[in-house]
Order: structure tokens, then sequence, then C-alpha cells
């Protein structure tokens, strides 16, 4: 599906095969499923590797970064690690995950200083994210990998939407765009694991907050 709001293409749910050039500029991003995106601009975020020489070195499992259970401790209960560099198993992801967000890594910190001064506290947070570009608010929480189903609220052509993406009915992610009332209470709902149906929250009219 995609979205267009003042020359921006946002396609949910498709892989990209590539990008198309004409002499020498960008002109398109090729899709998987066959199609085309027109675009003078590409931005390609393919994220980090993170650095476990030392932790390896050390005799730490290491796997996609410094293997750590919910309170930030790894293979040797005297050494913890937190931020971009560690993977665990999410509860939310229901897997392990690395993630590279700022928040991640101050959550899982203050997880670890709490630990490390008695106050056991697991990381359960779900995840979120957020980047104010120019007059653009984008705020993330959740993960979308294996959604199936995808519904706008909001208004595309004014730049104040959000998009809620499900996977078989329950809600997964809330990317929003100029929509800070949605991120809000998206969290919460993920967080209390309680979602609206998908039109529920493709109606303008209906109030996520009437939610328990």
């Amino acid at each position: 599906r995609a979205h267009e709001r003042r020359g921006v293409s946002v396609r949910c749910g498709v892989g990209v095969a590539g990008i198309l050039a004409t002499d020498g500029r960008v002109s398109a991003v090729g899709l998987a499923d066959g199609g085309e995106v027109a675009a003078d601009l590409v931005v390609v975020g393919i994220g980090a590797i993170p650095n476990v020489e030392i932790a390896e070195a050390a005799g730490l499992r290491c796997d996609n970064g410094i293997v750590v259970d919910a309170f930030g401790r790894t293979d040797d209960p005297r050494v913890f690690a937190a931020g971009d560099c560690v993977s665990h198993r999410h509860p939310f992801a229901g897997r392990p995950l690395r993630l590279e967000s700022v928040q991640n890594a101050v959550d899982q910190g203050r997880g670890v200083a709490a630990t490390l001064v008695g106050r056991e506290t697991p990381y359960r947070t779900v995840p979120w994210f957020w980047s104010d570009q120019y007059d653009l608010k984008l705020q993330m929480v959740g993960l979308r990998d294996g959604c199936d189903t995808t519904v706008p609220r909001g208004d595309l052509e004014d730049g104040k939407f959000s998009l809620f993406h499900y996977r078989e009915d329950m809600l997964r992610c809330v990317e929003s765009v100029n929509r800070p009332a949605d991120h809000m209470r998206g969290r919460k709902l993920l967080a209390a694991g309680v979602s609206p149906t998908p039109a529920q929250a493709a109606d303008p009219a209906f109030n996520l907050a009437s939610l328990p």
C-alpha cells in the first residue's frame, strides 16, 4: 500500500529490489513486486554492526551483539552491558533482538544501574523511537515485522497521520507523523496488550482513549 503526501511516498510491506537511475541521478526505487516508486532522493538505513571484539576476547557469548538477560547481565554475572551493542530476548518481540535506539540504551542503562545497586529491574519497555525533521515529528512504537494489515488514521494530505500496523488483527506497531497523541496512546495500548480493531483505528471519530 502506498501513501502519498507532499511528494513523499510511503510503501508498506514491500521489499526493495533496487534503486533506478537516469543520467546518473536517482529516478525511482524498484520494488520486489515489480512496481516502482518515483524518487529524486533515497535514504538507505542499513543499521550498524556491533563492536563485540572485546566481549568475544573476554569469553562472553555474542550473537548479533553481546547476549544479555532481562537485567543486562552477560554470561559472566560480573559483567553487564546495555545499548546498541547488546542482544536480548525482548518480551514484546518474543525473540532475541538488538535495538539501535537512544531510548533503548537509556532504558536498559537505567535497568542495569538499578540491578547493580540491588533493585533488580527487568527491561520490558515496548520499543519506541522518534526523530524531528524540520516541520515533521516522526514517532514509532512497537515492531512492524510480520505485520499483514496497515490502516491509516488522520489526514495524509495535511501531513498529520498515523499508520496502525497489525499482525493477525492484533496491533503491533504505530508510526506517526505530527500525531503525538496517537503515539502516546499507541505506547499505552501496546504496553497493556490492548488492541483496537483495524476499523476502530481507521475511524477518526473513534476515541482510542476509551479503550481500557
